[in-house]
């Protein structure tokens, strides 16, 4: 009975020793790799982490939680060895632990503090103080359970029982520290109402600034996008048209075979007239519109017949912002660099349009995270692109249809022929009983605030050339142009003519325009 009781006592040692070697090993072999990952995800943490030395930090952690793991994995073979030695080797490998997961923190504090300190962005987002501390909570309450482990396994060290088990010449029954440790807990201590006050106010605090932001951030009630309130015009500014070539009458000849003529078969890009069709077919004419509120009275772009633009139905002053689809296809992020400055160049055409207030970057946000926008408040238009394939899950396509039958719109262009079938396909997924079907040149999404005579503008015809979308409750829930806005909006136009790119850009202002208003229609009850 005896020698099994002590069995039980080394066992009760060695197993939480065994599981934090393990533990420690396993973080340090991945902490190298891991910060390889993170710069290649985030390309604009190199220059900060090298100045501060942010990879020293990680091979630095990884080495001390090697040597840790080594020292825990030596006192559970301790475990079960006689002599107080033993025991003091048990109890240096907890010690060890506690090393390990104080080197593990320090990493996490310190990587999350030169974020901060370099207001770094993280997938094009900004950080704050909330966005911080939740990033150091995410990678640091991991490290709590080998703690505790840590912990539980010193004080058993110090019981009685276990002193008796390696010969200290202690009965089993008799008081020693850890015993005093464990009813202190148990009952209190000397002051139990203090005790019962103090870990009311913990938890309290606890409760308050890791709990609760945590579960608002995973419930999905943490962001807002905000459309300006106020008062404006949906009169027509302009009116943009391709201007159609005229076509000359052809000559036509009579060859005698029998004649002493040389037939020979003509160089293309030498005689042939199609670069010229093609670039005339594309030409855009601007015609102002005198007759229009905008015109009149100097109105800015809303609704409401007020001059000073905005929605009645808008909240606040806060800027326009642009937000895109991150999938993990390529190309998503096609033109968002610092300089192409597509969405960017975009944001600012807008405003030199509107007169409102813009992002100062553009943002990215993956399908799962539309769940943190309120109801009422999500962005009432998401711009989506790509080169090759959309992977999303079933859940994504679940949130996306939600987010576009609630209201939201969905702008999308295409990279590339392979992304013109993928969408399709997704497309598919989201809207099973409906079709992606040609958009009228007549319709309102064409009519304000810039006229479109021809519809959507001729670009690359990845997919075709005609506009496509999908209607949920009489409007466009989904914007689909087969060409590639994106590469008109980034600086150059990708080699296009300015007119051409002007003429983009003002699309895009339409579809902005159409999707603030329906949005804000559809979901008023939502902001009362």
């Amino acid at each position: 009975m005896k020698s099994a009781s002590s069995l039980l006592a080394r066992v009760a040692l060695a197993t939480p020793l065994f599981a934090l070697a393990a533990i420690g090993t396993l973080v340090a072999w991945r902490l190298p790799p891991t910060l390889a990952s993170i710069l290649a995800r985030q390309p604009n943490f190199v220059g900060p982490f090298e100045a501060d030395g942010v990879g020293l930090f990680f091979i630095g952690a990884a080495f001390v939680l090697a040597g840790a793991a080594a020292v825990a994995a030596v006192g559970g073979l301790a475990a079960f060895l006689p002599g107080r030695l033993a025991l003091r080797i048990v109890r240096l490998g907890f010690v060890a632990a506690y090393v390990a997961v104080a080197a593990y923190l320090l990493l996490v504090a310190r990587t999350v503090g030169v974020i901060g300190q370099h207001t770094l962005t993280i997938d094009e987002l900004p950080q704050d103080a909330v966005t911080l501390f939740t990033l150091w909570w995410s990678f640091s309450a991991a490290a709590f359970l080998p703690l505790m482990m840590a912990l539980m396994g010193h004080v058993m060290s110090w019981r009685a029982s276990t002193l008796a088990v390696f010969g200290s010449g202690r009965a089993a029954d008799d008081t020693a520290a850890g015993d005093r440790i464990i009813e202190n807990v148990r009952t209190g201590g000397g002051d139990p109402l203090f005790r019962k006050s103090w870990l009311s106010s913990f938890s309290g605090h606890l409760l308050l600034i890791v709990v609760i932001p945590w579960l608002v951030r995973s419930i999905g009630c943490s962001e807002r996008y905000s459309v300006p309130h106020g008062s404006g015009e949906e009169a027509v500014a302009a009116v943009v048209q391709v201007a159609k070539p005229v076509k000359k009458k052809k000559r036509r000849y009579m060859l005698n075979l029998n004649s002493a003529i040389i037939l020979s078969r003509p160089d293309i890009d030498k005689d042939s007239d199609v670069d010229e069709n093609v670039e005339k077919a594309s030409e855009i004419t601007y015609v102002a519109d005198a007759n229009s509120a905008q015109a009149r009275a100097g109105g800015k772009m809303g609704k409401g017949g007020g001059k000073t633009g905005g929605w009645p139905d808008g909240v606040g002053d806060d800027p326009v912002r642009f937000f895109r689809i991150k999938h993990g296809g390529p190309g998503w992020d096609d033109g968002m660099d610092e300089v192409s400055r597509a969405d960017m160049n975009f944001l600012e055409e807008f405003k030199k349009v509107t007169g409102f207030k813009i992002a100062r970057s553009p943002e990215a946000r993956t399908i799962a995270q539309l769940k943190n926008f309120d109801k009422g408040f999500a962005p009432p238009f998401l711009y989506l692109t790509g080169a090759g394939s959309i992977p999303v899950s079933s859940s994504d396509v679940k949130i996306l249809r939600d987010y576009l039958f609630d209201g939201g719109m969905l702008f999308a262009d295409a990279g590339s022929p392979h992304f013109h079938d993928s969408f399709r396909a997704l497309m598919a997924a989201v809207f099973p009983d409906r079709q992606l079907v040609t958009i009228a040149d007549d319709d309102p999404i064409f009519q304000a605030p810039f006229v479109f005579p021809n519809g959507a503008p001729p670009l690359w015809h990845h997919g075709g050339n005609r506009a496509l979308g999908v209607k949920h409750q009489n409007r466009w829930a989904v914007f689909y142009h087969p060409g590639d806005i994106n590469d008109a909006w980034k600086t150059g136009a990708s080699g296009m003519s300015r007119d051409l790119a002007n003429a983009s850009y003002r699309l895009g202002v339409n579809i902005v325009y159409y999707s603030f208003t329906n949005y804000l229609d559809l979901t008023r009850k939502h902001r009362k």
